[in-house]
């Protein structure tokens, strides 16, 4: 039987940012600004003019303190990972497992964190609390994906 450590040597978490065959996202009008964004290579969150603090994902006003004065702010993104699982099933097409889902507490704010994939790591290097950073791959003319991978150490 194959299992998580006989592969953590061996497989680096897909998806690859060589290739993507993945879902291409289709921004609305609620998302347009952060994927307009990742196609800059900015990572974009909203963020309240009233008390500053930083939403995502986005939502039509700020759980913080209802106000409805909105903003962009640019984050740095750098991060830490703050819980991740292995998937070794294919939900999307395209996604070809084992791949890695992260969630990715991001440094501006304890809690803005970013659902994302790590990728350019084995899965068996992968720790709670490590440090990693956003990449971007352009998977079509018109879009573009924030991933995360670890820091240098």
């Amino acid at each position: 039987m194959t299992t998580i450590e006989s592969l953590s040597d061996t497989f680096v978490a897909a998806p690859s940012l060589s290739t993507w065959a993945g879902p291409v996202p289709v921004p609305d009008r609620d998302s347009a600004f952060y994927w307009s964004g990742l196609s800059e290579r900015r990572l974009l969150v909203l963020a309240c003019n009233t008390c500053s603090y930083l939403i995502h994902p986005p939502v039509a006003g700020c759980p913080r303190c209802s106000g409805t004065d909105l903003g962009q702010h640019e984050l740095a993104g750098t991060g830490i990972v703050y819980s991740f699982t292995v998937v070794n099933r294919e939900f999307a097409p395209g996604i070809r497992p084992p791949f890695i889902v992260a969630i990715v507490q991001m440094d501006e704010q304890a809690d803005l964190r970013m659902l994302t994939n790590l990728v350019d790591v084995k899965i068996g290097d992968v720790r709670m609390n490590q440090r990693v950073r956003v990449v971007f791959q352009q998977i079509s003319s018109d879009a573009t994906l924030a991933f995360f991978t670890p820091e240098a150490s």
